[in-house]
């Protein structure tokens, strides 16, 4: 086995600096600032000061109350992110305070371990592996510490010591948690003054202390820890269970009254929309953004794709596209991601030259584009009906899928071409421009070569638009070759006569 620890030592702090907080902020639980962020410590607030010193040093301080729930709830939500790599995820949570007001270790820490042996081949090594987690953690606004060993513990341990720490052995993994300093334990953290008296400074020392006398001086919980560590005891963990339907929602700190601020918020949402789907093996066709406010109701701006994806960048550009266009009608305090239609979809195949598939996902990018920008009614296609009348021998509907692209799709009609028809030209005129009659030959700047034909049409009389037409095909004085009719019934308009529906190329 081989774990991958996710430490979020800075997850308090930064549940709020992912919902939009200014860069200046601090934390505080009970009476003291618990974590400060960069900016606030270059003014001197540092963990552990009372909350009056903190707002002495920098008067423009963003103060906010340690929010538990709030930090479970984005554990949550990462570890959904995070099972992309592996259906073996646990949560790793800090210990609640033991009484009201009391300040919480600073050496606790909320983060998650992944069981990753099996999940190796399919990422192209842990190296890679923990590339794309460091990638993907800062697109959700989050910074953690990783370090992988054979044992979970172990590799928790070592990540709150030594980012980037890999062990494979156990020799190796006895080895580097030897200069780990004793403080990273939980158990230890009521004893640290006893422990630092008698020179058990590291976990090297406190593992050649005598056992008995280690749990009957500091309680089973310290040995059991270090047991675990060091891969002398098994160690059961309960594994994270992903929603079945996904539905995340976003607090803001303000409320923002332009759509287009909302995008920051709407990024966060969506990379952790694609964890989830890669997780499932899934995909989605339509999702839907959820503004909510206190003076109105909820905007649902719902987007679609032209065929399933679960590419967050992707998703983040039709985002990108619609947002400019929306008004909102009062300020939003919270943005939502809900989906859809989801659907299975298997990885694809990286492929070394073009192939079709490749064509087609970027005339699926450019339709949804346009259908984000223009709106869905705008971006039409045009489809074959089974009809002899060229004026009715098409229809066009809105771009709901690319199955009716390349290939013919299920929406097409096919349509037998009829026994000695003319060829049809693809250049229609609408509406047809009647011609004039010289010496019993059609003109049109110029007299006209009758060159094939006639292909006679009588048709619609089932929808009151009843055709009787001869077609033939004509050449001009350049030889350009013209699509003309002739009526041989007068029409109600009383058109009759000779004219010109389309062009050859």
């Amino acid at each position: 086995m081989l774990w991958l620890a996710l430490c979020l030592s800075r997850l308090p702090l930064e549940v709020f600096l992912r919902a939009g907080a200014g860069p200046c902020l601090a934390v505080f639980e009970g009476n003291h600032v618990v974590m400060a962020s960069s900016a606030a410590q270059a003014l001197g607030v540092r963990p552990g000061i009372k909350r009056a010193t903190a707002l002495a040093l920098a008067p423009a301080l963003q103060l906010h109350e340690r929010d538990r729930a709030r930090e479970h709830r984005s554990l949550c939500q990462i570890a959904c992110w995070a099972s992309q790599f592996t259906p073996q995820v646990s949560l790793q949570q800090p210990a609640e305070p033991a009484r009201s007001g009391q300040r919480a270790a600073p050496e606790q820490a909320s983060g998650l371990l992944l069981e990753i042996g099996a999940s190796l081949r399919l990422f192209g090594g842990h190296r890679a592996l923990v590339v794309r987690a460091r990638s993907g953690l800062a697109e959700l606004g989050v910074s953690a510490q990783l370090a992988c060993a054979p044992t979970a513990t172990g590799a928790w341990l070592l990540a709150r010591h030594h980012d980037g720490a890999f062990t494979a052995t156990q020799a190796q993994l006895n080895a580097r948690l030897a200069p780990v300093p004793v403080a990273v334990l939980e158990a230890a953290c009521p004893h640290l003054a006893t422990l630092e008296s008698i020179g058990a400074r590291t976990l090297g020392d406190l593992a050649q202390l005598p056992r008995a006398g280690l749990a009957r001086r500091f309680g089973h919980a310290l040995l059991a820890e270090l047991d675990r560590a060091f891969a002398r005891s098994p160690e059961p963990r309960r594994w994270f269970e992903a929603p079945a339907a996904f539905e995340s929602r976003l607090e803001l700190l303000a409320q923002v009254e332009n759509a287009e601020a909302l995008l920051f918020a709407a990024q966060r949402l969506i990379a952790q929309l694609g964890g989830w789907l890669g997780a499932r093996h899934a995909a989605v066709r339509a999702f839907t953004l959820v503004c909510e406010s206190d003076a109105a109701a909820p905007l649902e701006i719902t987007l679609r794709l032209a065929e399933a994806s679960r590419d967050p960048a992707r998703l983040l550009v039709l985002v990108r596209e619609r947002l400019p266009l929306v008004r909102l009608a009062a300020p939003v305090h919270t943005i939502a991601l809900r989906c859809d239609e989801v659907s299975p979809l298997a990885a694809g195949n990286a492929e070394l030259f073009p192939v079709p598939a490749s064509a087609r996902e970027s005339l699926g990018r450019l339709i949804e584009r346009l259908q984000a920008r223009l709106g869905r009614g705008q971006v039409q296609r045009l489809l074959v009906a089974a009809d002899h009348r060229p004026e009715a021998a098409y229809r066009s509907e809105p771009v709901d899928d690319l199955s009716g692209f390349g290939g013919g799709g299920a929406h097409a009609t096919p349509v037998p071409d009829p026994i000695g028809a003319l060829p049809r030209p693809l250049w229609l005129l609408e509406p047809p421009v009647a011609l004039t009659e010289r010496n019993n030959r059609p003109f049109w700047h110029g007299p006209l070569t009758l060159l094939a034909g006639p292909e006679r049409i009588e048709s619609g009389w089932w929808d009151n638009a009843l055709v009787q037409r001869d077609y033939f095909i004509a050449a001009d004085e350049s030889s350009a070759l013209l699509w003309i009719y002739r009526e041989r019934v007068a029409q109600p308009d009383n058109r009759r006569g000779w004219f010109i529906q389309g062009r050859f190329g």
